[in-house]
Parts: structure tokens; sequence; C-alpha cells
């Protein structure tokens, strides 16, 4: 009897093997066909749901809505969280000028399928197109945190919207929640190519006002209006950042280092020069920190030193307390005047060189009607590049001023 059943359960095991290849290769098919073509995939498996996606996609593009609706609740039927679905909908719907329910079908995107970066863009778009800023700029956000890699296209776009003052406003608002992606967006805003100093003032200024805007970011805005030759402007602002509310700023601000230079706006700047040795600290006769270089013999072209000025036109005299040791160079060290424009250097001071007590020079100068919106001070040394430029010594500063 056994014997006997033998051959039908072989045939029985052919057959459920032949089937089970069959689903498989269906599976199969149905998986490459899924996106190339929806249709076939479907004829092998009608539950597949890439193809029944490619599907509503195909039949939106062709502009058949009813066909792309369809396919997308098929879709939705067999998997009720599915985003992209809701988004194809929100899309048909826009295209039969029911532009609420697209709106509203497409935040259900949104939130179904959190990184559909088409989602967030189609709402970034509608939102804008309403007006309502605040909406979109969520939306943005998500997309620039999703893809970093869009912040290239997109932050100067945003940029040249921020030219209205309420999308400024709620550009700022955005920034002051520290994404990832501020501070590219603020060197979007103050780009001299693509940038609008206007709207990047409204946005700076509001985030100054919240205390969001950091010593970095001030540098760089202050820096970014002196390097477009907008030196009232930088001056301006940057008279109203500082703290105390001062009356009147003596013509050469912290002159005497009682604070610590921070390189921001009309303060001192110390750029790194190698060979140099740049320190703010007390020393005998002096009342409070001064100014202290130590040049290590290196060849340098200046000491890293350097303070911007806004003087109108008219005569000036820069005065200084000084000493000395063992400093020396081919020429003495150099006190420059330059303006930042065509006139370059206005006044030269006597050379600055070997070893002497505190003594006090003067430097007169005159400020240019024209061609000088903003000026420079800085110790330089006056020798051409080459073996020549070697300096070695110390030098100490204190108690500079500029009178008219």
């Amino acid at each position: 009897m056994i014997s006997t059943m033998r051959p039908f359960i072989a045939f029985g095991l052919v057959l459920a093997l032949s089937f089970a290849g069959w689903r498989v290769a269906g599976m199969l098919v149905a998986e490459r066909e899924a996106i190339q073509q929806p249709a076939r995939a479907l004829a092998w498996r009608p539950a597949e749901p890439q193809a029944l996606q490619a599907l509503a996609e195909s039949r939106l593009k062709q502009g058949d809505l009813a066909g792309a609706e369809a396919a997308a609740r098929r879709l939705l039927a067999l998997e009720p969280l599915q985003g992209r679905a809701y988004g194809v909908l929100a899309e048909a719907a826009q295209a039969r000028g029911d532009v609420d329910r697209a709106l509203r079908l497409q935040a259900i995107a949104a939130v179904r399928a959190p990184r559909d970066l088409r989602a967030h863009a189609w709402l970034a778009q509608r939102y804008l197109e309403r007006g309502d800023h605040a909406a979109a700029l969520v939306h943005v956000d998500r997309i620039l945190r999703i893809a970093p890699s869009r912040a290239a296209t997109l932050q100067p776009v945003l940029a040249k919207l921020a030219s209205d003052r309420g999308f400024a406003m709620a550009l700022a608002e955005m920034l002051a929640q520290q994404p990832p992606w501020r501070e590219g967006m603020l060197a979007a805003l103050q780009d001299p190519a693509t940038g609008d100093p206007v709207a990047a003032g409204w946005v700076l200024d509001a985030l100054l006002r919240d205390g969001s805007l950091s010593v970095a970011d001030k540098a760089r805005w202050l820096d970014g209006l002196i390097a477009r030759k907008r030196w009232g402007e930088a001056y301006a602002r940057w008279a109203g950042m500082l703290a105390g509310g001062r009356d009147r700023l003596p013509l050469l601000y912290n002159g005497d280092f009682a604070v610590a230079p921070d390189g921001t706006g009309f303060d001192w700047r110390v750029n790194r020069v190698a060979g140099v040795l740049v320190a703010f600290e007390p020393v005998a006769g002096s009342e409070g920190p001064v100014a202290y270089l130590r040049f290590l013999g290196r060849r340098v072209g200046g000491s890293g030193l350097e303070h911007p000025l806004f003087l109108a036109p008219g005569t000036y005299r820069l005065r200084m307390r000084m000493r000395a040791q063992a400093l020396h160079s081919e020429s003495g060290l150099q006190w420059q005047v330059a303006c930042d424009g065509p006139v370059n250097v206005i006044a030269r001071s006597e050379p600055i060189d070997g070893s002497f007590g505190w003594r006090t020079d003067a430097l007169s100068f005159d400020i240019p009607a024209g061609g000088c919106p903003g000026q420079w001070l800085r110790l330089v040394n006056p020798v051409p590049e080459g073996a020549a430029q070697a300096v070695g010594g110390e030098l100490w500063i204190d108690d500079m001023r500029i009178e008219r």
C-alpha cells in the first residue's frame, strides 16, 4: 500500500514546489517591474505596494487624475499609514482646483512620511503663496535637516525672500532656535554677490534684540559691512551694540586697553603672525593693561595689531606711550594710517627701534575729503619682503588716543 502511494506523494510535492516556485517568480517579477512597468507588476502581484505607488505617480504625471486617485486609494487600503499615497491625492486635488483639500492631504502626507522631501517642498511653496512665512519655514527647516546638501540651492533663495520684511522676521525667529543650517543662512544673507544688506540687517537686528547673536556673529556682520565699504552703517551698528549706553565714543576706542579687545567692530584686532606674540597685561609704570609685543627674530611684514577707524575729513593727531627693549629691525617699526580706498597710506610715524623707557610720541595726519570712507591704524614693518624683514625684541604700548 505504501509503495503504491509513493508516486502520488511525489507528484504532490512536485506540484507544491512548482506552485511555490511560481509564487517566488511572481514576487521577483513584481519587484523588478514595480517601478518601470507597474501595470505588469500588478498583473503578477495585484497587492504590490511599490507597484501601486509607481502606478499612482505615473497616472498623475499623465494627467489621469481618476486613475492616480484609484491607485492611491488601493495603496492606502493595503498600507493605511502610507504617506506618499496622500501626496498623490493632494496633487490630484490641487489639479482639480481644490486647494484647501490638497493642503489638508499633503499635511497628512508629511506627517505619515516625515522624510518625504517632495511633501515638505510642496507645503513650503503653498504656505509661501499664502503669506504664512512661519509655516513655510517649518518645512524648509525639515528639508534642510533631512538633506543638508540642499542648503547650497535653498539658502540664496531664502536670502532673496528676506527682502520682504515679514519673511525676514519669520526667518529670524527660526534662526533664533539654532537650527543646524543657521550659520550657512547668515552667511548667505551677508554674501556680497547674492545677499541683501537691508534684509541681512532686519534678520541680524532681530537676533541681536533677542540675545541670540554671538560675538562671532556680530564680528562677521560688522566685517561684512566694512568689506562692502559701508563704514558708517558698520560704525553705527557697532556703537549700538556696546554695553553702557555711552553718549560719546573716543575717536580711537579702547586706546588704553582697559577692556580686553574682542576683535569686533571698531576695537583692536589681533591677526596671528608667525614670529610675533601679542598679549594684553599690566606692567610696572602703567595704571592698567598694556599691549605687549614680543618679536622672535623672524621675517614679518607687520605685528598683526590693527584698529579700524571712522574719522571724518579733517586734521588729527595720534598720541601714544611706548617703551622698548632690544627692539631691532632693518628700518624700525612704524605706525601707519591707511584709507580703505584709492588714497591708501596717509600717515607714517617715525621709526620705532632700540631700547627706551616710557615715552610719548605723536603723529599728525589729514583725512582727505574724498576716497577715504574709513581708515585702518596698523603697526607694520615697512621693509619689503626678504631677509631684511627680520624683527626681534620687545615693545609695550599704552594710552593711545586720537585728537581732532
